[in-house]
């Protein structure tokens, strides 16, 4: 009798101990942001075209056949998939990952994510869309909200098999690489730089808000005069109408200056910026429509 309360209280200990570390795995949405551990581990030494990686070394990506030289995105954790339906899940931890491809693409301007969605060859929608392509495509909405351009992000499905595990979760479904941007994309790019206008959200004292969205253009701009030494780039603000056209100039001339100041703070040298103020001059005449605008012309 003693051994068989010994055995059940043992059983209780073991079983108390594996809840505990097992824990909350899984979370859809993940609101809150860390600038913590966002980078991504790049491995040369694996860098190799898809068509020539070998099975036993990529199971998930060895079929597919793609021109550009590939190089692996490195993660600590996996994007995970699940039988019923094409979202990606994400564990809690996970959280970082949009944050690492945006610093990744931000650091790394001639460069381009390819973004593959993994599914069985079953595993099809009633548009015959298949849950790979689907898969690829929630990742890329993801990142796009939260700033990153969608011209620098590329989807494609990969149909292969593999097994669910017993709850319906396969925890490689999604695998992420960056490849070159060619010549004829990077012109394009450059290309939707100016005329460019900037119709951001002001708080109070007309201070401009540098989301994502603006960070990214910024880090475009400075790799084109990287590229394009001889340009410089005018910065136009533009502001509401007020009774005294002195503040409107001098509204539009603080807007000008906090994206200049922006741009200065991520290494554009002071000399390839000039500053201008049009104040109301070209306020729109549709009244819901703010003019507290930014406009940028490259000459």
């Amino acid at each position: 009798m003693k051994n068989f309360v010994k055995a059940f209280l043992f059983f209780l200990c073991w079983a108390s101990a594996a809840l505990v570390i097992q824990g909350p795995y899984f979370k859809k949405d993940v609101s809150k942001r860390n600038t913590k551990n966002t980078s991504i581990k790049e491995n040369k030494a694996t860098t190799q075209t898809l068509k020539s990686i070998p099975k036993k070394n990529n199971k998930n990506t060895a079929h597919l056949k793609i021109k550009q030289e590939i190089h692996p995105l490195k993660f600590k954790h996996k994007f995970v998939t699940n039988a019923s339906h094409t979202r990606v899940l994400f564990p809690e931890q996970f959280f970082y990952f949009k944050d690492s491809i945006f610093n990744f693409l931000n650091n790394n301007p001639k460069k381009e994510i390819l973004i593959v969605g993994h599914c069985l060859p079953d595993e099809l929608l009633s548009n015959n869309t298949n849950f790979g392509q689907k898969r690829a495509d929630y990742i890329k909405n993801k990142l796009i909200k939260h700033g990153i351009n969608p011209e620098k992000l590329n989807t494609k499905d990969s149909i292969i098999s593999y097994n669910y595990d017993h709850d319906g979760f396969y925890a490689e479904g999604i695998d992420l690489f960056y490849v070159e941007l060619s010549k004829e994309k990077m012109a394009s790019l450059y290309s939707k730089l100016s005329p460019k206008t900037i119709q951001n959200s002001f708080v109070r004292n007309n201070k401009l808000i540098l989301n994502n969205q603006l960070r990214t253009y910024a880090f475009e701009l400075k790799d084109f005069l990287t590229s394009n030494p001889n340009k410089v780039v005018n910065i136009i603000g533009h502001s509401n109408k007020n009774s005294d056209s002195e503040i409107s100039n001098s509204i539009g001339l603080e807007l000008a200056q906090q994206f200049a100041s922006f741009l200065k703070e991520i290494g554009i040298v002071k000399s390839k910026l000039k500053i201008i103020s049009k104040g109301d001059i070209e306020a729109f005449k549709n009244k819901t429509t703010t003019n507290k605008r930014i406009e940028i012309i490259i000459n």
